[in-house]
């Protein structure tokens, strides 16, 4: 049996990363608004193509977490799996969807998972789930 973490995983592996369209961020988004959150992506999808670009509507945005924080879901201390979180990555937030035991981010080189312990997790929000 799936869920919407197995499901989500999977349109992942099997989509193409795209800035302005399926990058890391606006995944995150999708995600949160396949679940009944607040789709804040869709002010963004399609109006950059580049990582730079990418960073610049993240900065006005108030970073990733500015990002989240907009969809209006609860802060939680605990994530669990369906969740979602900004994690530290050299010093920068990146969106990411907690699995249980770990995290898995969506990268332009494809989908990594890392276990929970190895991150530092910035802010964590309750997905609806």
């Amino acid at each position: 049996m799936t869920d919407a973490v197995d499901d989500t995983l999977r349109l992942w592996r099997s989509t193409t990363f795209e800035w302005g369209d399926r990058d890391c961020m606006l995944s995150i988004g999708d995600y949160i608004a396949a679940r009944g959150g607040l789709d804040v992506a869709s002010r963004y999808r399609g109006t950059y193509d580049s990582e730079a670009a990418a960073l610049a509507h993240m900065t006005a945005a108030g970073g990733a977490t500015g990002l989240v924080d907009a969809t209006g879901l609860q802060e939680t201390a605990t994530p669990r799996r369906g969740d979602v979180c900004v994690i530290d990555v050299g010093g920068e937030g990146i969106g990411a969807l907690c699995t249980g035991e770990g995290v898995a981010v969506r990268l332009e080189r494809g989908v990594a998972e890392i276990g929970i312990r190895f991150v530092r997790i910035i802010k964590a929000w309750q997905c609806p789930q």
